[in-house]
């Protein structure tokens, strides 16, 4: 037996070789292992954004406009947006825009939150101002951390002959 040969046996057979062998065979199997902060959500608690429930389903923004007569359409415009607020305040705002000044002109709007399953209503409110073009409305609500929460607004116009309707829904919102 050559000297390469006997050192080699030597070498194999020494603790701190047979630690390292160990190491680098377990060190694959020590990355693929979750750590703490990977943990994924439940349906009922996200635990990394702090939610309540899992999140809604993603829907495109609703956006649809709707006239008892067919010609004219009055709202050009009609808008709602929901923000954070100090605290756990839930800023929304609303904006409806009409072509000509409306004999009346009004918005329904309410706050809903996401139980998980379905939307419900939250709060709600409504505005409503006569011989203008512009409606201007914002509440500012407080609301319960973990849920995730929408607007949902139905702004009218009505020129004392005809009436057009327009319905938004905002984007979801965690607080």
């Amino acid at each position: 037996m050559t000297n390469a040969r006997r050192w080699d046996k030597k070498i194999i057979r020494t603790p701190l070789l047979k630690i390292a062998v160990v190491l680098v065979l377990a060190t694959p199997i020590l990355l693929v292992l979750p750590t703490s902060l990977s943990a994924a959500a439940s349906p009922i608690m996200n635990v990394t954004s702090g939610a309540r429930t899992a999140p809604p389903p993603l829907e495109p923004h609703r956006h649809s406009l709707q006239s008892k007569a067919a010609q004219p359409v009055h709202i050009y415009q009609a808008t709602n947006s929901l923000t954070r607020g100090e605290g756990l305040h839930a800023i929304v705002k609303t904006t409806t825009m009409t072509y000509k000044e409306m004999k009346k002109l009004s918005v329904n709007y309410r706050l809903e939150r996401w139980t998980g399953t379905a939307w419900v209503t939250f709060i709600g409110s409504s505005s409503t101002d006569t011989k203008t073009n512009v409606l201007r409305s914002s509440s500012d609500w407080e609301v319960i951390t973990g849920y995730y929460y929408r607007v949902v607004s139905i702004h009218t116009a009505n020129d004392g002959t005809t009436s057009g309707q327009s319905i938004q829904t905002s984007p979801s919102v965690l607080f």
